[in-house]
C-alpha cells in the first residue's frame, strides 16, 4: 500500500523513518516535511494511509486531511499530536480520522495502530473486489440498458461475441483507452450490424450479428485485434453464441477462457480456430532448473549473483510466452519451494511478512518490468532472512549497496554494517573496493550527490534543504562536496538544469 508520513520537525521525521523501516518491505513509504509536499505528491500517488502531525506551519494536519479526504474519502488517516483535547478529537471525528497517537511516540502503540489500520484497509479492498466480481452480470446488462438495448432480445439469436480486455482489470492502475466505434465499423465493413458495450475501463464487449458462418468468415478479427492493440496491450476472446445460449452464459464462458489462457506481458488472441480454450499447460521444466540454481546461490550466500539469475529467469519466462494463470501458479510454487529448500539447508527460519499480499500482487501485473521488480524484492527479502553467520564478506557487498541506497540520508558508517554482520571491517573494505572500484565513503558520496542532482532537477531550490535531505547537515560542506564531485556549485547546477 502507499503510506504517507508527514512531520515538520526534522528529528521527529528521522525517528519515524527509523521506526517505520519495517513497513518498507511490503509497502511504499513516502516521507514529507510539510503538508504542501504531501498534497503535491497526490498528482502521482494516491495514499491508502496518511500518518501526519497536526500542528505544522502552512498546511496543518487538519487541513491536510480535509483536502486528502475531499480528493478520496477512502484514504485513512492517523494523527500524531501532543494535544489530547476535545476540539481536536471532534474535528478528527468529523474528518473520519482513524486514531490519534500522542507524542512522545510509543513504538508499540504506533505499530499496533498502523497494523490494525492496514488490516482494515486490506479487508475493505478485498470486499470491494468481491463486490466487483458479484456485480459483473449486472454491469453487463446495465451497459446494454444505457445503450438502449433490450438484453433479453439477445438471448434468442446467434451472435459473435468478442470479449475485449485492455491490460489487466485487476491492475492497480488499469489501462484507460478510448475506442472509436466508427473505427470498428470501418474494420468490419459498414454493412455489418454490431453492438459495442463498455463494462468498465478495461473490459468491453463487442456483439456482432451472426446470420451464418459465411458472414463470420468475412469479419476481419485480425484487423480488429491490431486496431485494439494499437490503443494498448489487448486480449481478445472470440466466442460464438448460439441461439440456445443466453448472453450471460456466453459472457461467462468467454471470461473463463480469458482468465485461463490470456498471455502475460503480451497481447492475446483467443479464437475458435486456434482452440486456445483446450490448451494444456506448457512444459516449464527448464524454469525449475534456473530456480534450483537460485536456491543454491542463496544457500551459499552468493547474493551478488542473484540479479543475474533473476534476469535469466525473466528472459526464459518471456520466451516461454506463458498464460498469466500458469505463470502465477509457477511463481507461487517457486516461492514455497525456495523457502522449504533454504530452511533445510541453512537452518534459518525464513518468514516474509504479508507474503499473501505480495503473492496477490502477481495477479495485478501487466509487464515484465513489474514481474522483475517483484522477484527482486522477494529474493532480497529472502536473502535478508537467512542467517548472516559465516558469510564471506564478498557476498555481503550487494547488501552493503542496498543498505546505502536505503540509508544514504542518515549518518551511516561502514563500521556499523561490519559490526551488525560480524565481519572484519578491513576485509569488507577490500572486497567493497574490489567490486565497486570505490571506497565506502566514495560510494556513499556518489549516491548522495546523485540524489541531490535529482532533487535539483525536480525543481527544489533551497540548497540547504537538498543537502539535508541527502545527509549533509552542514551547508558549507555540502557545497564543497558537490563541487568536488560535479565540478560546479549547486547554484551553477540549478542554473544549468532549470535555466534560471
Amino acid at each position: 500500500m502507499n503510506i504517507f508520513v508527514v512531520e515538520d520537525e526534522y528529528w521527529a521525521l528521522l525517528e519515524l523513518r527509523t521506526l517505520l523501516k519495517k513497513y518498507e518491505t511490503n509497502h511504499n513509504m513516502f516521507y514529507f516535511e510539510n503538508g504542501e509536499e504531501a498534497l503535491d505528491q497526490l498528482a502521482e500517488t494516491i495514499p491508502d494511509l496518511v500518518i501526519t502531525d497536526i500542528t505544522m506551519p502552512g498546511t496543518d494536519g487538519l487541513e491536510l486531511v480535509e483536502k486528502l479526504k475531499s480528493h478520496d474519502n477512502k484514504i485513512e488517516c492517523i494523527f500524531l499530536t501532543v494535544h489530547d483535547t476535545f476540539d481536536y478529537a471532534k474535528k478528527g471525528i468529523q474528518l473520519g480520522v482513524v486514531d490519534y497517537i500522542l507524542k512522545p511516540i510509543k513504538k508499540d502503540a504506533l505499530f499496533e495502530t498502523i497494523d490494525q489500520t492496514l488490516v482494515s484497509i486490506h479487508n475493505r479492498k478485498k470486499e470491494e473486489t468481491l463486490k466487483q466480481q458479484w456485480s459483473i452480470n449486472r454491469l453487463l446488462f446495465q451497459s446494454m440498458e444505457q445503450n438502449n438495448y433490450d438484453a433479453t432480445s439477445f438471448d434468442n439469436q446467434p451472435l459473435l461475441m468478442i470479449y475485449v480486455l485492455f491490460g489487466n482489470w485487476k491492475a492497480k492502475n488499469p489501462l484507460h483507452v478510448e475506442v472509436e466505434v466508427e473505427k470498428i465499423s470501418e474494420v468490419m465493413g459498414k454493412e455489418k450490424k454490431f453492438w459495442f458495450l463498455s463494462i468498465d475501463e478495461c473490459r468491453k464487449i463487442l456483439l456482432i450479428e451472426n446470420d451464418n458462418d459465411k458472414n463470420i468468415s468475412r469479419i476481419s478479427i485480425q484487423k480488429l485485434f491490431h486496431y485494439f492493440n494499437h490503443l494498448g496491450q489487448v486480449h481478445l476472446c472470440v466466442h460464438l453464441k448460439g441461439n440456445k445460449m443466453t448472453l450471460n452464459e456466453s459472457y461467462q464462458e468467454a471470461e473463463k477462457k480469458m482468465d485461463n489462457h490470456k498471455l502475460f506481458g503480451e497481447p492475446t488472441l483467443l479464437n475458435q480456430q486456434n482452440r486456445c480454450a483446450e490448451m494444456i499447460d506448457k512444459d516449464i521444466t527448464f524454469l525449475w532448473d534456473t530456480v534450483r540454481v537460485m536456491e543454491s546461490k542463496l544457500s551459499d550466500h552468493q547474493f551478488a549473483s542473484i540479479p543475474k539469475q533473476i534476469d535469466h529467469l525473466i528472459n526464459q519466462i518471456r520466451q516461454a510466452r506463458l498464460p498469466q494463470k500458469q505463470l502465477y501458479r509457477f511463481l507461487v510454487d517457486m516461492y514455497y519451494a525456495v523457502i522449504y529448500k533454504l530452511q533445510q539447508s541453512t537452518s534459518s527460519i525464513i518468514k516474509i511478512e504479508d507474503i499473501d499480499d505480495n503473492i496477490d500482487q502477481l495477479e495485478t501485473f501487466i509487464t515484465y518490468d513489474q514481474l522483475e521488480n517483484w522477484l527482486t524484492v522477494l529474493l532480497s527479502n529472502i536473502s535478508s532472512s537467512i542467517s548472516h553467520e559465516n558469510i564471506a564478506p564478498k557476498h555481503l557487498i550487494p547488501k552493503v549497496k542496498e543498505w546505502i541506497q536505503e540509508s544514504y540520508s542518515d549518518n551511516i558508517t561502514f563500521q556499523q554494517f561490519a559490526d551488525e554482520h560480524h565481519v572484519s571491517l578491513s576485509y569488507l573494505s577490500r572486497e567493497f573496493k574490489e567490486q565497486t572500484n570505490m571506497t565506502f565513503s566514495e560510494y556513499l558520496t556518489h549516491i548522495r550527490i546523485k540524489k541531490a542532482k535529482g532533487l535539483f532537477e525536480k525543481g527544489m531550490e533551497k540548497t540547504v534543504e537538498v543537502g539535508r535531505l541527502v545527509g549533509y547537515h552542514d551547508p558549507k560542506h555540502f557545497r564543497t562536496v558537490f563541487k568536488r564531485v560535479t565540478g560546479i556549485t549547486p547554484k551553477e547546477y540549478k542554473t544549468k538544469t532549470n535555466g534560471g
